[in-house]
């Protein structure tokens, strides 16, 4: 496993996919991206003009690529597509991504190694290479229910991902069904060209802003290591969470019962009867967005319609709602998310890693009955860019034989705990296995750890309370000697 010239065939050219290529280029070993779109940076590439990053970019970021000095706090997608090409650029990758080249099958050989067929340009090429790395990301395909009468609608169906700026919907009645923040988003892009604008929604969920009471930042929240504390205890706690936890269960509740008040209030939820019906301690876990600063000030003057229901039926002009009410509608944009596709995976083989709560895998990278097998990018967190360099640099140092993973039996093990732990907290949801958020450090901590690499990178005090930012695991990813 240690030579240089092992092969590695890695699906994706996203931020994920470009991760894994530049970490296992820089540890010799010798890579093909096959990416399906005409270009790289995956959602990314091509989206609605509103589309930004919603962390501070010294959060979101590849720990050993810093953003250019001009880019905006929070990077809109035209600077991110800027910064994905100069990654792949200044790494020496772009060569070796093969654009408009789809993989339709891939399967393990009988000594060991993998076959992948792609399709590229409508012609089928097969090749053999010792590793498979999926890296699909989390947008995959897009996912639009069928609904009654829909084929007797007169106006435009269209997912979120098909929408790009107001023009598409101007002077039409918009309804958009999902309360993402890609819906939010496309609902405040819109508010002054659409002729009306209604947003449906079946569940309401905790907003967290940008900046807290108006003053804080959320990365304090969301990316110091002292909130982790009062979440759900990780799979493998540390010892202030079981402190916590285990002694003093009423000061956890009062801090989260404390932050739903403050939540409350800031976005006037009780107001405009948009109170979630679950603790945000189970909420920020599984659901967690960054809510546009405007939305629910728009909610709040009547210029965004909100409803608390789901379509029942198209009409035809319209859409009838579950609770009874008939929504005038021109364009329905569907903000309903996306769904996976492994048919290229043999069936007996994605059987025994997929189920209907997504990928189960260890460290949600490997499984021992696929050796030779890797998935980058398959896990929801804070921070993907640092997070999918993370997950490369393990991968690459484990392929590279640094360390050795636990026997088949204990890896089995493990994923069966975390499959326990993760029914136990998260919404039944096609993807649910593979949710982080902020269980995003202490997973991280574990791949540090596995690498026998020091996982606290400040000192105590520091580490516990100020904000980690990408650059803090920059040693880690930038280098094969990493410390």
């Amino acid at each position: 496993m240690t030579k240089a010239n092992k092969t590695v065939a890695v699906l994706g050219a996203g931020v994920a996919g470009l991760a894994a290529a530049k970490t296992l280029n820089q540890y010799g070993f010798d890579v093909t991206v096959h990416e399906a779109r005409p270009e790289l940076g995956g959602v990314w590439a091509n989206n609605y003009r509103s589309l930004c990053v919603l962390e501070p970019k010294w959060v979101y970021g590849y720990p050993d690529w810093p953003w250019p000095s001009n880019t905006p706090l929070y990077p809109p997608a035209q600077h991110v597509r800027t910064y994905l090409s100069g990654y792949a650029e200044h790494f020496g990758i772009r060569d070796r991504i093969r654009l408009h080249s789809r993989i339709v099958e891939a399967a393990p050989t009988d000594d060991g190694r993998w076959r992948i067929v792609a399709e590229t340009d409508g012609e089928r090429e097969s090749a053999e290479y010792d590793y498979f790395v999926m890296a699909p990301g989390m947008f995959n395909l897009k996912k639009i229910p069928n609904w009654p009468g829909q084929d007797t609608f007169e106006g435009q169906v269209i997912h979120s991902s098909e929408f790009r700026d107001g023009t598409q919907v101007a002077g039409k009645k918009v309804v958009i069904v999902g309360f993402s923040r890609s819906a939010m988003d496309i609902a405040v892009d819109i508010v002054d060209e659409a002729d009306s604008l209604t947003v449906l929604h079946r569940s309401i969920r905790w907003p967290v802003p940008e900046k807290i009471l108006g003053l804080i930042r959320n990365h304090v929240l969301l990316f110091a290591r002292w909130p982790t504390h009062f979440a759900p205890p990780w799979i493998r706690p540390g010892k202030i969470a079981r402190f916590l936890h285990n002694k003093l269960q009423g000061g956890v509740n009062f801090f989260w019962k404390f932050f739903e008040i403050l939540l409350s209030a800031q976005f006037r939820l009780k107001q405009r009867d948009l109170v979630p019906d679950r603790p945000i301690k189970l909420d920020l876990f599984t659901n967690l967005y960054i809510a546009p600063p405007r939305f629910f000030g728009l909610v709040g003057e009547g210029r965004i319609g909100s409803r608390n229901s789901e379509i029942e039926s198209f009409e035809k002009n319209g859409v009838r709602l579950a609770n009874g009410e008939f929504q005038p509608a021109d364009v329905v944009l569907c903000a309903t998310g996306w769904r996976h596709d492994y048919s290229f995976l043999p069936a007996e083989l994605l059987d025994k890693i997929y189920d209907q709560d997504g990928m189960h895998l260890y460290r949600h990278m490997l499984h021992p009955a696929l050796p030779g097998f890797a998935f980058v990018g398959g896990v929801q967190g804070i921070n993907s860019a640092t997070l999918f360099a993370m997950q490369s640099t393990w991968l690459a140092r484990l392929l590279k034989g640094e360390f050795t993973p636990p026997s088949a039996e204990d890896q089995l093990t493990e994923i069966e705990a975390l499959k326990a732990w993760n029914r136990a907290f998260v919404t039944e949801r096609p993807n649910r296995s593979q949710i982080l958020n902020l269980h995003q450090m202490p997973y991280i901590d574990d791949l540090m750890d596995d690498m026998g690499l020091e996982k606290h990178r400040k000192n105590w005090l520091a580490d516990q309370f100020v904000p980690y930012r990408s650059a803090d695991y920059a040693e880690v990813t930038a280098t094969a000697n990493p410390r």
